[in-house]
């Protein structure tokens, strides 16, 4: 490096230059009369020079000193790297526990269109990405295969917006190169610029103004700076400031600039007779920010059947007339294309396999050679491949003879519909909010929406031979409501052995994971997120005003007599699964039970403070007897047995038979260990582990107080629906009091609070007049 003379001009002088010229432009430039777009030009212009957006190449070399690991990343180091940026968090869910990469949260902009769950996923994509990393270069494709709407997309379009923010941080600070060729400054010293500036005398043309450029001739394909050094040169470089073992990765190592660069550096270089100082001075390094919308390193292929990539002839442009004569007798191409356009970045096969086999077979030499070849020239690339394509394509593909050649250049990562039903309920909540200033929406929406699309994915479980008899028991008994229930809060069937309950909390992971290898994995048959959020909009548009869980329970019956376009529908049904019309009816008992229950609290004939007191001394107690221990009396401070009589008390009014008392208390305490072992650092809440108990509880109560809560309701619909109630102003404000309760805590308006107690009262009606 000593020969090569890449220095940056000196700061004082440079900017003299600039500034004569900018002085005299500023004289016959009218100024703008508005003080807040001076101060957004200045401060506009200050952002470029402090994000070093154009730099000699000496003065890229200083940046290369001061971040040299960031400087020799490939697109794969890249991408992982801004995986980890954004920040990982560690979550724990009954099936398993995974990392979290918060870039699929959309930090960067102020959470639109997050990726909700898929953490599965988000770990095998970023492992691959670190395969990549550690073999230096990328030579298989990442292929996301999936049901319609499993959010695919979704995961390649965040990435794509993370890698755009990353590339303007400093972090995530990557550069190019450009050349730049002064007027008439081969073979001359003083040349009749405005100004008169002598090119002897710089270091660099990177600054000239354009008024002192003749021509510019970009980088395609965005080729890194530090190709432009011979690879000895190169090499010692990196190894003067990251060591001689450092692993580089292949296109820094072993990489050469494109044609067409290729054949100006050498034109240059033998123009100058080897002094490589000169023809670096040609060099105008940029730094490189991805662009999705403008396919800068960031690029989305669509099943079209056009080519990828291409070449056209650059010297037949009369503009680049002004070329040196050492440059206007080559003939140069330059190449073009989508795979051109993603180098150094990120390329996505959008729906790959919508496309012919033949149509993208050059794909798998691309990706394990890294390199393209066109008519004139062969292309290297360094960009990472991802690619989707629909799990029923999948399956055909793989039947065709040429799959296996495929999968040995493809890494499968399985993108399944969500079995987790408060996940999938986040979902709908981000599109309800863009409605909710133009409709009154009720509580638990999509909660019903969620529960009922994960019922119909569910598969039933395995069950297999070397379990206990009651363990397999258990499984084939398991409602889709009870799995889904274990795959969001780890709650276990009600009504069994501890031995059980530890061997079901224990096994929830390998019940979630059962299915993965089979061709019928869970999660890939159902309702897509797609298909409900339309239901979702066209309810919205249908109600009158008003969206509660009564409106969408009716869509999804209507949905239900599509079989005809829903092939979710038409699969066999066993029992409880894969039956949806069965599920609406379980959501719609659950919506129902879910909201009188907070009609009730907000009638004050449930005290919720008063039942979660009483589960936690129940709780208490039964710790303290299963394990045979006494307990200290909070009142006064004796040391007691557990007391029998509250613990038959309650299991009374839950509904436990006395015979079986001690086996239910048992599994009550294994699902307090088994949920201490998942949540070592966290605090129990008794009401959420469980509910069951809770709600049990509360329909106890209600049930003692079931004809006060029937006149109560009767009162609320006739002080909503009349404009005259009849009611007395004791009634009135007694009603007035209960209905301000019910949308303070639970967010029900006066319209929706008519509708579900309507309801209610109809439900109410139709079972008496059964019975």
């Amino acid at each position: 490096m000593s020969e090569v003379d890449t220095n940056a001009p000196e700061p004082v002088e440079a900017d003299g230059e600039e500034s004569t010229t900018a002085e005299s432009d500023t004289k016959d430039t009218p100024q703008p009369s508005s003080d807040v777009l001076n101060a957004q030009i200045v401060a506009f212009r200050e952002q470029f020079d402090s994000k070093r957006n154009l730099l000699s190449f000496g003065e890229y070399l200083k940046i290369f000193e001061e971040q040299a690991e960031n400087q020799v990343r490939d697109s794969a180091r890249y991408i992982r790297d801004c995986f980890v940026h954004y920040g990982v968090a560690e979550v724990h869910r009954p099936y398993g526990t995974y990392n979290r990469y918060l870039l699929f949260d959309c930090p960067f902009d102020e959470g639109r269109d997050p990726l909700i769950g898929q953490e599965a996923v988000q770990e095998a994509v970023y492992g691959y990405l670190n395969d990549f990393a550690v073999h230096g270069r990328v030579n298989r494709m990442i292929l996301l295969a999936g049901p319609n709407g499993s959010a695919k997309s979704r995961f390649i379009s965040c990435l794509m917006r993370g890698l755009e923010h990353y590339s303007h941080e400093p972090e995530g600070a990557m550069y190019t190169f450009s050349w730049v060729f002064p007027t008439e400054s081969m073979g001359r010293g003083n040349i009749g610029f405005s100004g008169s500036t002598d090119l002897t005398t710089l270091d660099s043309y990177a600054h000239l103004p354009d008024g002192q450029i003749d021509a510019r001739l970009i980088n395609e394909t965005r080729d890194h700076p530090l190709l432009l050094l011979p690879k000895a040169q190169r090499l010692a470089l990196v190894a003067e400031y990251l060591g001689p073992d450092y692993p580089l990765p292949h296109s820094i190592a072993e990489g050469e600039l494109n044609p067409k660069a290729k054949q100006i550096f050498d034109a240059l270089l033998k123009a100058y007779r080897g002094d490589l100082s000169e023809v670096l001075k040609h060099v105008q390094v940029e730094r490189l920010t991805i662009s999705p919308r403008y396919r800068r390193s960031a690029v989305t292929i669509d099943p079209q059947m056009r080519a990828d990539a291409g070449i056209r002839q650059v010297t037949a442009d009369r503009s680049l007339g002004s070329l040196p004569a050492s440059l206007q007798n080559l003939t140069l191409y330059e190449p073009m294309g989508d795979l051109v356009d993603a180098n150094r970045g990120l390329l996505e096969f959008n729906d790959l396999l919508k496309r012919p086999v033949e149509a993208f077979k050059y794909i798998l030499s691309t990706c394990e050679t890294g390199a393209v070849r066109l008519d004139t020239m062969t292309l290297h690339l360094d960009a990472v491949f991802i690619g989707s394509c629909n799990a029923d394509h999948l399956t055909a593909f793989k039947q065709i003879p040429d799959f296996a050649s495929f999968k040995a250049r493809i890494e499968l990562v399985q993108v399944p519909y969500l079995l987790d039903y408060p996940r999938e309920s986040q979902i709908y909540w981000d599109l309800l909010r863009t409605l909710s200033s133009a409709l009154e929406i009720g509580p638990h929406v999509p909660d019903v929406l969620a529960l009922w699309a994960v019922l119909c994915r569910l598969e039933k479980p395995i069950v297999y031979r070397e379990q206990e008899k009651e363990h397999q028991d258990v499984l084939k008994k398991l409602s889709p409501v009870e799995k889904a229930n274990m795959y969001a809060f780890a709650a276990l069937p009600s009504g069994i052995s501890r031995e059980t309950a530890y061997q079901m909390a224990s096994s929830i992971p390998e019940i979630y994971e059962e299915h993965t290898t089979a061709e019928a994995y869970e999660g890939r048959f159902g309702p897509s997120p797609r298909v409900l959020k339309s239901l979702l909009l066209n309810a919205a548009r249908l109600s009158e005003g008003v969206l509660t869980g009564i409106t969408v329970l009716g869509a999804l019956r209507e949905l239900c007599e599509q079989k005809a376009v829903y092939p979710f529908l038409q699969l066999d049904s066993e029992g409880e699964y894969h039956n949806p019309i069965r599920s609406v009816g379980i959501v719609r008992s659950w919506y129902l039970a879910t909201v009188e229950d907070e009609l009730h609290q907000a009638m004050g004939l449930v005290d919720k403070s008063a039942t979660n007191e009483l589960l936690h001394s129940y709780i208490d107690h039964v710790v303290h007897f299963i394990r045979k221990e006494r307990r200290v009396n909070p009142l006064t401070g004796n040391s007691e047995p557990a007391d029998e009589a509250l613990m038959s008390s309650v299991e009374d009014k839950i509904g436990v038979p006395r015979k079986d008392a001690h086996g239910y208390r048992e599994s009550l305490v294994h699902r307090v260990a088994a949920w201490r072992m998942e949540n070592p650092e966290d605090d129990l809440v008794h009401e959420d582990l469980f509910v069951d108990i809770t709600t049990a509880l509360n329909d106890s109560f209600y049930q003692e107080k079931s004809e006060l809560a029937d006149r109560i309701k009767q009162t609320l619909l006739e002080y909503l629906s009349d404009e005259e109630p009849k009611l007395d102003a004791s009634e009135k404000k007694r009603a007035d009091e209960i209905l301000t309760r019910f949308e303070q805590e639970f967010g029900y308006q006066r319209p929706c609070a008519l509708e579900v107690i309507n309801v209610l009262m109809r439900v109410k009606a139709s079972s008496k007049a059964a019975d």
